[in-house]
């Protein structure tokens, strides 16, 4: 018989476990949606969820009054060789850099994922804050710091696209707020070292 009494209890198990994961990974604690005032421009701490919303890539966006993203801020993988960004670091050689995308679907990809409002006023002063972002890309990338292969360090510091992230919001003057529920190398100033 199909429906045995082990089956329905496996079935019912799963079916917690599931629902508690869901609940775990996609309530508004761990993946708040930035609700900016109408008018404003604002600068956002943004995750891509990864690993079914255990992790994610956190980086940096600029919207307009319209919430229309003007451009953004990711720390990436980087070959050594060619120079060109990658989605995922894989090689041992995969170095760290900041790449500002504001073109049309350059990076740009899925845009209803979490985030939190850094900062947030009119247009003078959100781009101060952001021109105090972009001026730390220069010396971040000077750093050719490695990245982790899949952005992990297992026996050290996870410098990845979340440290980026982190010290981009350092650089700004603003707090760097915690998103997600796993997210390893926040909390890394990279131009502290």
């Amino acid at each position: 018989m199909f429906f045995t009494q082990q089956f329905i209890k496996d079935l019912f198990w799963s079916l917690i476990f599931i629902a508690s994961w869901y609940g775990l990974t996609h309530n508004h604690i761990i993946r708040p949606m930035p609700q900016p005032l109408p008018g404003n421009w604002s600068i956002q701490i943004m995750q891509h969820p990864l690993i079914f919303g255990i992790t994610g890539h956190n980086y940096i966006i600029l919207r307009d009054p319209d919430s229309e993203i003007v451009s953004e801020l990711h720390g990436l993988a980087t070959n050594t060789i060619t120079g060109a960004w990658k989605y995922i670091g894989n090689d041992s050689s995969d170095i760290l850099q900041v790449w500002e995308f504001n073109g049309p679907r350059s990076y740009l990809a899925e845009k209803s994922y979490p985030g939190i409002i850094l900062s947030e006023g009119k247009y003078d002063d959100i781009i101060s804050k952001w021109n105090k972002a972009t001026a730390c890309k220069k010396p971040i990338n000077e750093k050719r710091l490695p990245y982790p292969p899949f952005g992990l360090n297992l026996h050290g510091d996870s410098e990845n696209s979340n440290s980026v992230a982190y010290t981009l919001a350092i650089c700004m003057g603003t707090n760097a707020k915690h998103i997600g529920l796993f997210t390893p190398g926040e909390g890394i100033n990279l131009l502290a070292k």
